[in-house]
């Protein structure tokens, strides 16, 4: 009875998904590696995290758009519903609710959270949503923080000043062995939806700037898009770049 219950209640939590294959709104083709793919649905996955009753963790999921795992959880009040597991969630199988108080699993203020811990699922705006720190085995690193900021340094090496009213959750995403999957065969990757990708050197003039010649010639002075568009073009300064790491970027 439980197994059927359950069943019922992912219908009701699993969406369709819109395949563009590399198409943009006009049907036409724009990115040429990307085409066909296994058919998927996608699961509705709650990132506002804000109920303050604790849950009880039913099944563990993955889903095609998220590298970490998703669990099917169930609030105290009777409320099911999908969020992002964390490592904490895995190894203990308790999923707290919003709390008010620093508690593992439970999402709460970041300025509530010590510095000196690493969270994920961060709200960039209040009341938004997680959005950053989401992928398998991601986290972000509280240095400091005032009475309205909180300073957190990415895995990027970003610098981040987040207002205090954001929520997050302590710990890292799962899945952390995510980064060390091995495909193993071609076919599995056009299975992801990927097709070959294929040199502009090697096409014929008429499908790239790059294309014709004898043998394997360089390109042309400058390297183009196979539009006619410049490309490999410095968007910013080294200096410029390296001293933008070191701002801090406000998210209010």
């Amino acid at each position: 009875m439980l197994n059927f219950l359950i069943k019922r209640i992912k219908k009701y939590l699993i969406v369709g998904y819109s395949y563009r294959s590399g198409k943009n709104y006009f049907g036409r083709k724009t990115i040429f590696t990307q085409s066909g793919g296994y058919k998927f649905k996608s699961r509705i996955i709650d990132f506002k995290r804000n109920f303050s009753a604790n849950a009880m963790l039913i099944g563990i999921d993955k889903d095609i758009n998220f590298s970490g795992l998703i669990g099917l959880i169930c609030y105290e009040n009777g409320f099911f519903s999908y969020i992002l597991l964390s490592v904490y969630n895995i190894k203990t199988n308790i999923v707290n609710g919003f709390s008010l108080f620093f508690k593992n699993s439970a999402s709460t203020f970041i300025g509530n959270i010590p510095t000196g811990n690493f969270v994920h699922h961060i709200e960039l705006i209040s009341g938004k949503g997680g959005q950053l720190c989401r992928a398998a085995g991601c986290s972000a690193f509280t240095i400091s923080k005032n009475y309205f900021y909180t300073y957190c340094k990415m895995k990027s090496g970003w610098l981040l000043k987040i207002s205090n009213y954001c929520i997050a959750i302590p710990g890292s995403v799962s899945n952390e062995q995510h980064k060390n999957l091995n495909l193993k065969k071609a076919g599995k990757v056009r299975l992801l939806g990927f097709r070959p990708t294929v040199r502009g050197i090697s096409k014929n003039p008429c499908d790239h700037p790059h294309g014709g010649g004898e043998g394997r010639g360089s390109p042309p002075r400058a390297h183009r898009t196979p539009w006619g568009n410049l490309n490999k073009v410095p968007t910013t300064i080294k200096k410029n770049y390296r001293l933008r790491r070191r701002l801090f970027k406000i998210f209010k």
